[in-house]
């Protein structure tokens, strides 16, 4: 498995006493997806993207192993515990599952339009047929903002065959395993999250409804909730400006108490 065992790239040296903040990417993406974060953040942050092995063009062999698993994989030579974690889609769940088997949390966390099914959800084969053309819409939009400017710049039949040949790749095991995390979330044991962790979705992200996201976020006693309907699922890339506001919140250092100047 070595091959395919997590890797850290800088993405921002930091400066003394900066936070370490940790980005987790989702499937079929990769640890570039987080640039467009990395340049909006404010000076003086460490910021790490993990390479995960559930990048683009992988194998799904890492399925031997829980997307947990391998982040904690990720993080352990950091030699730190991070004080965000910030995880987007498959790699919020991956974030999540830690969260809530951890014994050495994050200080913070953040999860940006992760997949989940709240307790009691029906499943079957319609719920699956659906959910299956959600991801299917989701892996086309994430080459679309990868692409970014230049999709608009790409002559229309070229960039409909760049997008179809992309998402075309994926095949049944990136949708098999999108679908496993969200089918597991609803049994994962929220209670025990005590972190403070932001749950981040938007009106125009097909698989994570308002009424999911608040569903998760109250189910964790450290969860809140951030819900922006103009957000979809790759606010990170086109909205980054506004997320990275959002995220920099988390490790903000808490303001002093105000000083009592009156008589003693």
């Amino acid at each position: 498995m070595a091959e395919r065992a997590p890797r850290a790239h800088v993405l921002a040296p930091g400066g003394p006493g900066g936070p370490l903040v940790v980005l987790a990417h989702g499937l079929e993406d990769g640890w570039t997806g987080w640039r467009a974060v990395a340049a909006h953040w404010p000076a003086g942050a460490r910021l790490v993207a993990l390479d995960l092995p559930w990048r683009a063009g992988n194998d799904y062999r890492w399925r031997q192993r829980d997307p947990g698993w391998w982040l904690a994989e990720g993080l352990a030579p950091l030699g730190a515990v991070p004080d965000l974690l910030v995880g987007h889609s498959f790699g919020a769940n991956a974030a999540l599952e830690l969260l809530c088997a951890t014994t050495e949390p994050p200080r913070a966390a953040a999860l940006l339009c992760p997949l989940y099914r709240v307790p009691g959800a029906p499943l079957g084969e319609h719920a699956e047929h659906r959910s299956r053309a959600a991801f299917a819409r989701l892996f086309r939009e994430g080459v679309l903002a990868r692409l970014g400017d230049r999709a608009a710049s790409m002559e229309e039949g070229l960039r409909d065959r760049v997008v179809a040949l992309a998402a075309g790749q994926v095949g049944a095991p990136g949708y098999r395993a999108a679908f496993e995390q969200y089918h597991a979330s609803a049994a994962l044991p929220l209670g025990r999250v005590t972190t403070p962790t932001l749950v981040l979705g938007g009106g125009a992200n097909p698989t994570l409804s308002r009424t999911e996201a608040a569903a998760l976020a109250d189910g964790m006693p450290g969860g809140s909730l951030v819900f922006h309907d103009t957000y979809d699922h790759f606010c990170h890339i086109r909205r980054a400006r506004d997320v990275v506001a959002q995220l920099v919140r988390l490790v903000e250092p808490a303001p002093a108490a105000p000083r009592d100047g009156g008589p003693r």
